[in-house]
């Protein structure tokens, strides 16, 4: 049944047009979700100017370029600085130094 809606060109087009928007916009499926946090922080912020230039140039209207540049960096820059922080600290915590921590120092006082 999957082969005959394929062989329908419209519904072809759907399927291919699914597939390209799934491959943007879910990490499971982005040809981008191998890189580095920091490669892909920098490669998301290219690609957020030159989206921003293309929605400035759409509109005809230069003086939107930098409030929509500089609201994609922030997006861009906050979710990559939360998820690098996140994956730095899944790799570096363990459960026995944080059960070990009391807010003592190792005379029995606080610091």
């Amino acid at each position: 049944m999957k082969e005959s809606i394929k062989a329908f060109p419209p519904l072809a087009m759907w399927i291919v047009a699914k597939d390209w928007w799934k491959s943007v916009m879910t990490i499971q499926h982005s040809p981008l979700r191998k890189l580095p946090p920091q490669l892909g922080l920098m490669v998301f912020s290219i690609l957020s100017l030159m989206w921003s230039g293309i929605f400035a140039a759409i509109i005809n209207n230069p003086h939107i370029f930098g409030w929509t540049a500089g609201a994609h960096i922030l997006v861009v820059c906050g979710i990559f600085i939360t998820a690098i922080v996140y994956e730095q600290a899944e790799k570096n915590a363990t459960s026995s130094r944080m059960d070990l921590y009391s807010g003592r120092s190792a005379n029995g006082e606080h610091e």
